[in-house]
């Protein structure tokens, strides 16, 4: 074996006179060296991973000046690795895999490749020269030695965070309350028709809720920007005498489980029901007969994605050719990940996504990263989305696989980095396509799911939900970064606009009375997904899909006939040519969607609460610049068995929605817009008050259509209200009220009664967190986002009972909840509670 050849003490100065910076990394403490903090660069990438001693950072060669200057971060250790195929034993007979483990084996990497691992230490002056010498050598420091030692055989912060995951997930208790519940005896039967259901209190048609003890349906919590649910399932709890506690999600419900949650103050957290069977079948429900399963319907739907007989619905027969390049780069699945591998993708599936317009762009990207905080980068959103949104568009990470064969591989945990581009030609596209064609968005699942009950969790999620909570991730960081100027010095202020308004579309209902015709207008809240049903009977390819059945019944009844039964499904599966599912287009859905709906037992104002029939429709109000739809393919048939359609859409390339448009010609008694057109009559809210009665005060009243345009600005609907009545619902006014006032403590607050007057220090902006204590229904708000009720009141303690700063504070310091609040107390009892 070869000498080394000795370091020269001019070689080891930088190292020597750096030693003061250099830190040995414990056990829990974050270490990245296993991908950069601003790229998708790996170890495994050609120019290999830098990892500084100073703060544990990993940075790819272009950001390695730069976070050197920053970070004065003077030395680091630079990791490179290469898989190598192993060798194979000539000798040894290859047999095939005779089950599933030993398929898994024959496919795990370690079982196919060798890593290959090289080390350098490399220093880098305060003019960005770098010099290099070899590791591990004995003529090292050893105070430098033992620090690389530790950075490169540390478990990496990606690794230690799935594994906290996974020790995090834990069960969800039982209530308390779930033994011996009362069930109301008021006649109510939930029909198994999804359709009908709708939130009792406004109509709402998703995230609906059934009370288990009263049989009332009602949407979910409201979110603290306004988005969600209208509160109706907690509203109905509190107007009971917060009696009856319990609440199912409609639509999560399988055989053996369902979403649950408890009102009550003392679980108020999502919960489970032992006897649930029992008490849905209260209501009419009868799952206790069904297959087990223990997934709610969101699970099922990630599972059986991958099931070959759901993705024959859309892929089966069909050639599809394998992309890359700038925009087409695949995500990896860090196990149950698809749900935000699939949203990202389509928030970034066009090049004028806002999203690729922000971030994507290499110039807005590279001043991003450069603003980016230089204690902990990684958990910055603005950077990490910075860097996604860069390496999707850039192409860097997308490479072409070997040979024009569409490949079937789903992204696996071992697949990582930009694969191993030195070992020439062939082997680098090879190698490439196994491993360096996808990114492994692990930095941002981390960050976005961090606080959140559920997408902090290693568990399967519902991709819609996701998107929700994605974009109202996102907004808070954004408004962040505007409000500090960071976005206007790096883009400018045309795409300094909330993400929400670019997907958000304004909708309105129209309410009309079948026997006094009288008419009402209602400004619905601004929407950023459009839920369509899929109507099957509006297939355009009826008459191929009855030859279809026919042949496969004709095939059947002749196996039957020759074979016996038990050959029946063989036969049809092995049958020549593809299925043929029914074609329905788009534009059914939206015609379906936008049908009137006839309203039995309606209780007419203008009748005086008479029961009559009334006439729904609802129609666009605005249309943004990316109308995201869902296309119901999942429902429940009459024996309540979650089951998917299956089905094609037929999707236009142009799609004209312009005739869904709100009529908006009319014009209001004084002047202004009215959605009333000629002849229509308004319907009374009221019935209507004798003329001998004494007419009471004129209270300005929040007018709907002003509050949702401002909704639709991306602020809250409380404050816009506060906004629309202090400006006499001027729009234009309505919205310089609120950049003058949205810091203020109330702001988000419920408009307080007609004709009463707010408290001193409500109408100052001042808060309640000296006397009054937190405000309970934010208290609800932020442990809804996965905070502890003690955390939640400490940040609202902290910021003045503030719904925003309280979140931001939550996030701000998730690291230390706990100490956080603890200082916090600590510093009220030493001011005294004076004040």
């Amino acid at each position: 074996m070869a000498t080394p050849t000795p370091i020269t003490d001019e070689q080891l100065a930088p190292f020597r006179a750096a030693m003061q910076t250099i830190r040995t990394p414990g056990t829990y403490d974050k270490v990245y060296n296993d991908e950069c903090v601003f790229s998708f660069d790996t170890p495994f990438s050609p120019g290999g991973l830098y990892v500084s001693l100073t703060n544990w950072q990993g940075v790819s060669a272009s950001y390695l000046t730069s976070h050197s200057t920053k970070t004065s971060s003077p030395v680091y250790v630079l990791i490179k690795k290469v898989r190598v195929p192993k060798p194979e034993d000539p000798d040894k007979v290859k047999e095939e895999p005779k089950t599933m483990n030993d398929l898994l084996q024959a496919t795990l990497p370690e079982n196919r490749y060798d890593e290959v691992v090289s080390l350098e230490l490399v220093a880098v002056d305060p003019s960005g020269s770098t010099s290099a010498i070899p590791f591990p050598h004995d003529d090292v420091p050893m105070m430098v030695a033992s620090a690389a030692e530790a950075v490169v055989a540390h478990q990496a912060a990606g690794d230690a965070e799935a594994v906290n995951t996974l020790v995090e997930d834990e069960e969800r208790p039982v209530s308390k309350y779930a033994e011996g519940l009362v069930q109301l005896d008021n006649g109510v039967k939930i029909s198994p028709d999804s359709s009908k259901w709708e939130c009792a209190e406004s109509g709402m048609k998703e995230n609906l809720w059934l009370n288990l003890s009263t049989g009332y349906i009602g949407s979910g919590r409201k979110n603290w920007d306004g988005s969600g649910g209208t509160n109706g399932g907690l509203n109905h709890y509190t107007a009971t005498g917060n009696q009856y506690p319990l609440a199912v999600k409609l639509g999560t419900i399988t055989p053996t489980d369902a979403d649950v949650y408890s009102y009550a103050p003392d679980e108020d957290q999502m919960v489970k029901v032992p006897k649930l069977g029992e008490y849905l079948k209260h209501w009419g429900i009868n799952i206790m007969d069904l297959q087990k399963t223990d997934k709610s319907m969101a699970e099922m739907e990630l599972d059986l994605n991958q099931n070959a007989e759901l993705w024959a619905i859309t892929e089966k027969g069909a050639k599809l050719e394998p992309v890359s390049g700038p925009g087409f780069t695949g995500l990896v699945n860090l196990g149950n990940s698809c749900y935000m591998n699939s949203t990202l993708q389509l928030l970034m599936a066009s090049p004028a996504s806002p999203l690729l317009l922000k971030y994507g762009d290499k110039a807005i990207a590279d001043s991003l990263i450069a603003t980016a905080p230089t204690d902990a980068p990684a958990e910055d959103p603005i950077t990490q989305l910075a860097k996604l949104a860069n390496g999707i568009a850039s192409g860097d990470y997308s490479v072409a696989p070997p040979t024009p064969t569409p490949t079937t591989t789903d992204g696996d945990e071992g697949k990582d980095g930009a694969g191993a581009a030195a070992e020439g030609p062939s082997a680098a596209a090879a190698m490439a396509s196994e491993f360096g064609a996808l990114l492994k968005p692990r930095m941002f699942k981390t960050l976005v799911g961090r606080g959140h009950s559920e997408f902090s969790s290693g568990r399967q999620q519902d991709a819609e939900e996701y998107l929700q909570h994605l974009l109202e991730f996102i907004g808070r960081a954004e408004h962040q970064a505007s409000s500090s100027g960071r976005f206007t010095t790096c883009m400018g202020p045309t795409l300094d606009k909330p993400i929400a308004s670019w997907y958000q579309h304004g909708l309105q209902s129209r309410l009309q009375c079948g026997t006094t015709q009288t008419v009402r207008y209602k400004a619905e809240p601004p929407s950023t997904v459009l839920s369509l049903a899929i109507p099957l009977t509006e297939a355009t390819n009826k008459e191929q899909i009855e030859v279809y059945q026919e042949t496969q019944r004709l095939k059947r009844a002749k196996i039957e006939e020759k074979e016996g039964d038990g050959k029946a499904k063989e036969a049809e599966d092995d049958g020549e040519g593809e299925a043929v599912l029914p074609l329905v287009p788009l534009s059914a859905c939206l015609e379906q969607w936008a049908a009137p709906e006839v309203m039995a037992d309606f209780k007419s104002p203008a009748l005086g609460g008479q029961i009559t029939t009334a006439e729904k429709s609802i129609r666009f109000t605005t249309f943004p610049p990316f109308l995201l739809i869902k296309a119901q393919r999942y429902y429940v048939d009459e024996t309540w068995t979650p089951k998917k359609l299956e089905v094609r859409l037929d999707v236009p390339l142009t799609l004209d929605l312009e005739h869904l448009r709100a009529p908006s010609t009319g014009v209001g008694a004084d002047g202004t817009p009215s959605p009333f057109q000629e002849g229509e009559v308004p319907m009374p809210d009221e019935p209507e008050v004798p003329a001998t009665a004494t007419a009471a005060p004129e209270v300005i009243e929040p007018d709907e259509g002003v509050v949702a345009q401002l909704v639709s600005m991306g602020f809250g609907e409380n404050g816009c209200k506060r906004a629309a009545v202090a400006n006499a619902n001027n729009v234009e006014a309505s919205m310089e009220w609120i950049f003058a006032h949205m810091e203020d403590a109330d702001f988000n607050e419920p408009l307080p009664p007609p004709g009463t007057t707010p408290p001193a220090d409500a109408a100052t902006g001042a808060g309640a967190a000296g006397g009054d204590g937190p405000n309970p229904e934010h208290v609800m708000m932020l442990t809804s986002m996965g905070f502890s009720d003690v955390h939640a009141a400490g940040a609202l303690k902290a910021t003045d009972n503030d719904m925003e700063r309280a979140a931001d504070w939550l996030f701000s310091h998730s690291d230390d909840l706990d100490g956080a609040v603890a200082a916090l107390d600590a510093g009220a009892a030493a001011g005294g509670g004076g004040g």
